[in-house]
């Protein structure tokens, strides 16, 4: 029996050498423990806790990652199209400025039968003239004087615009020349001249004029000589104011209707 135990305590002995050798390796090596956690991408997770959630998330970060980068690019290419965006936004609003409708001139007797009658709806007439020397006058309504009285400088022209008449219609009389041109009218609001601005343009001397709607009337004074009286349309409608005499000429006017 005694010869039987020492065989199998020697071969404990030697069996069990072999295995310290083993786990000194194994202990002594850092290489082979650190290898299996290199299987798993390296994360902010704790390796105690390898739970299927963070395993999920950071294969799917590792692509995503790289998108981002590369769309980055993109980013200043998109900035530049949103600034001809903003230019075609200005040009729009200047070309919508742009379109206002065109104002007639302060100075004209449409402009002022348009002001006349926005003020008090009704009937009106504006008128102005051209003094030799002097220029256009200010517009004037409704029986008031344009012109220069006393002075000795003749009409040569004579602007005229009216309101609720329908249309106002008439015709110069050149001095020294007389009737030179055809009838001409103009419609409510718009302007209708007589003679001629132009430098050098002779004298007017006389005038007809007349409306569609209601009746016109007219005074004048003549170079030289007083005002001539208030005198209306007549049912021929028109009415004649000045003189046909070579000598005279137009220095001033009034109109109602």
């Amino acid at each position: 029996m005694i010869l039987l135990a020492v065989p199998l305590l020697i071969w404990a002995t030697d069996d069990s050498e072999p295995k310290k050798d083993n786990v000194a390796v194994a202990a002594g090596s850092d290489t082979l423990l650190e290898e299996e956690p290199l299987e798993a991408p390296k994360g902010d997770y704790a390796p105690a806790e390898p739970t299927p959630e963070p395993s999920t998330a950071k294969p799917s970060a590792a692509p995503s990652s790289p998108v981002v980068k590369k769309s980055a690019p993109v980013t200043p290419s998109s900035a530049p199209a949103e600034k001809p965006t903003e230019v075609a936004t200005e040009k729009a609003e200047t070309q919508v400025r742009e379109r206002k409708a065109p104002e007639l001139p302060p100075n004209t007797a449409a402009y002022a039968v348009q002001r006349m009658a926005a003020s008090n709806p009704g009937r009106h007439i504006c008128y102005r003239v051209h003094v030799k020397g002097s220029g256009w006058t200010a517009p004037v309504c409704d029986g008031a004087t344009a012109g220069q009285e006393g002075k000795g400088r003749p009409i040569t022209a004579i602007n005229i615009a009216v309101a609720d008449a329908k249309r106002v219609n008439g015709n110069e009389f050149i001095q020294k020349d007389g009737w030179t041109t055809e009838w001409s009218g103009a419609a409510d609001g718009t302007d209708l001249y007589l003679g001629s601005a132009a430098a050098g343009a002779p004298n007017l001397s006389g005038f007809t004029i007349g409306v569609e709607a209601g009746n016109v009337c007219q005074n004048h004074k003549l170079g030289e000589r007083g005002w001539g009286g208030l005198a209306c349309e007549s049912s021929k409608g028109w009415v004649f104011g000045g003189s046909t005499e070579p000598q005279f000429w137009l220095e001033a006017v009034r109109f109602n209707v």
